[in-house]
């Protein structure tokens, strides 16, 4: 019986982990799968519990195996399809999304700030005041993606003349982010600066990426993603709590044993895109659907997109609640912890879009 168990908790993480390396499986059915295959290594690694199992099921071994098998076999591939119904789902409500936006703008600037909001009336109002006063519009068009707020987040982007996208119901932050990609590809911007509507990313940083996007390195190549750190020297004082710290410096270690490359603020929320990079993001399947972080950095960096790093001024939040917060921290760890196995083994173990940072800008 613990072997029994200890080999279908090792299929378990495997099959989970190579479904969603190939795009199968959510992250979320994902999270499923692997913490189940964790909890059957567990219970047959420890003695009293495999005890108490063998006494509940003496005498069918076998049957109880056979039966598992089955049964674990027939919820996959509900949750295969579950997941295809997800993502298909997700992709159409997007499109009807950007269906529904009607665009007054004749003349476009080369530049799109994306700000994702939900339920941020107050927040919001502040940001794009700011936006005003330090004069973003004249160098940006602003697209404020209203992810079913039940507030009045819409209203106050319209009331500052934006570009304004109400989702159809709430979709979450990976997939607000990639409408916004979207209807960049699809309005024929070049670049795009995403930052939040909470008011913790100070409009000033958006001069300097815009700049640092159009930057040349020394090789004459411009950099495909601006990363605005919070912990870099000329960085504003940002305090973290020691849980958040911790978390910090796990993921900057794992970007570094996995692409060579120090990330100094892994989750860093402000990001400068040239149009290779969000071209890439807005396409089925490229994008977290609810929390892009190291998973997506790590994933850029072995595709071979250009990523650069600088100081940036940002804020605590002053009124509302983060996304991170209470279980859900705990389960957006947990979506890191089997999202990225799942992304290396994509890009390293089946080569699969290896180098689509290597080609061309679209």
């Amino acid at each position: 019986m613990r072997l029994v168990l200890v080999i279908m908790g090792i299929m378990a993480i495997l099959a989970a982990l190579w479904l969603r390396a190939v795009k199968k499986l959510t992250v979320d059915f994902t999270v499923m799968w692997g913490s189940l295959g964790i909890l059957f290594v567990l219970t047959g690694a420890v003695t009293p519990l495999s005890a108490l199992l063998r006494e509940c099921f003496a005498g069918a071994g076998q049957a109880v195996a056979v039966l598992g098998l089955v049964c674990l076999a027939a919820v996959l591939q509900f949750s295969l399809a579950l997941s295809r119904l997800t993502l298909k789902n997700q992709d159409l409500a997007i499109e009807v999304s950007l269906l529904k936006q009607e665009n007054k703008k004749n003349e476009k600037k080369e530049l799109l700030v994306i700000m994702p909001a939900h339920n941020e009336e107050r927040n919001i109002r502040r940001v794009l005041e700011q936006l005003k006063k330090q004069k973003i519009f004249e160098i940006a068009d602003v697209l404020v993606v209203d992810d079913a707020s039940s507030d009045a987040t819409g209203q106050a982007a319209e009331e500052q003349e934006c570009i304004l996208i109400s989702n159809i119901f709430w979709m979450g932050y990976g997939s607000a982010l990639q409408l916004g990609y979207r209807y960049a590809v699809k309005e024929h911007y070049q670049y795009v600066i995403q930052m939040d509507a909470d008011g913790q990313h100070d409009v000033c940083n958006i001069p300097v990426i815009y700049r640092r996007l159009q930057e040349k390195e020394g090789d004459g190549q411009v950099p495909d993603i601006v990363l605005g750190s919070r912990f870099m020297e000329g960085s504003s004082d940002f305090r973290v709590i020691p849980l958040k710290r911790f978390a910090y410096a796990w993921f900057r270690l794992i970007i570094r044993a996995v692409t060579g490359m120090k990330i100094v603020d892994p989750t860093t929320g402000l990001q400068g895109l040239s149009r290779k990079a969000f071209c890439y993001y807005s396409e089925e399947g490229h994008f977290d659907d609810r929390y892009p972080d190291a998973n997506m950095v790590i994933q850029m960096l072995l595709l071979k997109f250009r990523v650069v790093q600088l100081p940036a001024v940002m804020h605590a939040r002053m009124e509302g609640q983060s996304m991170h917060r209470g279980l859900k921290e705990a389960w957006y760890m947990c979506r890191m912890f089997f999202d990225i196995p799942a992304i290396v083994l994509r890009i390293r173990g089946f080569q699969i879009e290896r180098g689509a940072g290597d080609g061309n800008e679209l």
